[in-house]
């Protein structure tokens, strides 16, 4: 890809309205929507990063439903959460920005973490993509009440002539999300200097994007929708939050393993050699889904974490 605007361009060509209807429909869009939040919740700021074999795990029971996970039994309990985690970013009071947030399927889930009787709280989503955010806002109506706004934008923040109307979010927000887009930005070192003026002094940038061994020995070749095929490389992503953007208490690194399953199309854009060799040679777990085969993969994600000055 040439561009920042192409890349845009091709995204918004693929997401359309027939894939964001089985884009929500996917068992793996629901199962790593839980896993994300679990993990954002749970991330303890203080404490060192996992090393490769603390993460080396794969979480989940493939041949449950979802792997094995509700809301109600892997999530933890709205009602405690504050006590039990005094320290968390998510909480009532909170301004909180879902960049990339597509149809709001992780949004949704943080909005009982912030819902209080005497706090107000914002759950802002920001998507190039007005077909997923129409999704976005469907699910906003379910949880917006006095002292909750769950609302979403539709917006390339590189776009120079929005410029203006994004000052309004400058030194806004306490926490801002983005997960598993990264890897379809073209020029995300720009997206992040441009996210981090959106944060408050001592705000937080979570991102959270796909991840595998294979991509920090070699560069993958990018497509038109999926610029960094196979995931993010960690001292690249510390050094764009860092040294680039001007983050401080920056780490990058493998946070959890699951199962999914998922058809070829996602094997050969994101995963390690090792799995496209098994797919090549028949050895994965194969099953039919509605109009697609699907095959059981083992997926890595990477967590990515920044503080403003």
């Amino acid at each position: 890809m040439s561009n920042h605007k192409d890349t845009v361009d091709a995204n918004l060509k693929l997401f359309n309205e027939e894939l964001s209807a089985k884009y929500q429909q996917r068992e793996a869009h629901n199962i790593l929507p839980i896993y994300f939040i679990q993990h954002l919740l749970n991330f303890d700021l203080k404490a060192p990063r996992r090393t490769l074999d603390e993460s080396s795990i794969i979480l989940g029971d493939p041949d449950l439903p979802c792997n094995g996970l509700t809301i109600e039994k892997d999530l933890p309990d709205p009602k405690t959460f504050i006590s039990e985690h005094p320290d968390t970013p998510f909480k009532p009071g909170a301004k909180i920005l879902d960049f990339a947030c597509g149809p709001g399927m992780v949004t949704e889930l943080l909005a009982p973490y912030l819902k209080s009787s005497t706090k107000k709280s914002e759950l802002i989503g920001m998507d190039i993509n007005p077909i997923f955010l129409k999704s976005f806002e469907e699910r906003a109506e379910k949880v917006n009440d006095e002292n909750l706004t769950m609302k979403s934008y539709e917006y390339d923040i590189l776009d120079d002539s929005i410029q203006d109307d994004l000052k309004k979010f400058e030194n806004y927000f306490d926490v801002i999300v983005c997960t598993i887009s990264y890897h379809h930005i073209y020029n995300y070192e720009e997206v992040t200097k441009k996210l981090v003026t959106f944060l408050k002094k001592s705000g937080w940038l979570f991102i959270v994007d796909f991840y595998n061994e294979d991509v920090e020995l070699k560069n993958a070749p990018a497509n038109a929708a999926v610029q960094h095929m196979g995931g993010l490389k960690t001292d690249k992503l510390n050094y764009v939050l860092g040294d680039y953007s001007g983050l401080k208490n920056v780490s990058s690194a493998r946070e959890f393993r699951t199962w999914v399953w998922n058809d070829e199309s996602f094997i050969c854009s994101h995963m390690n050699e090792s799995v496209l060799q098994d797919f090549k040679a028949g050895k994965l777990r194969s099953r039919e889904d509605k109009d697609m085969v699907e095959y059981l993969v083992p997926v890595s994600l990477i967590y990515a974490v920044g503080q403003k000055e």
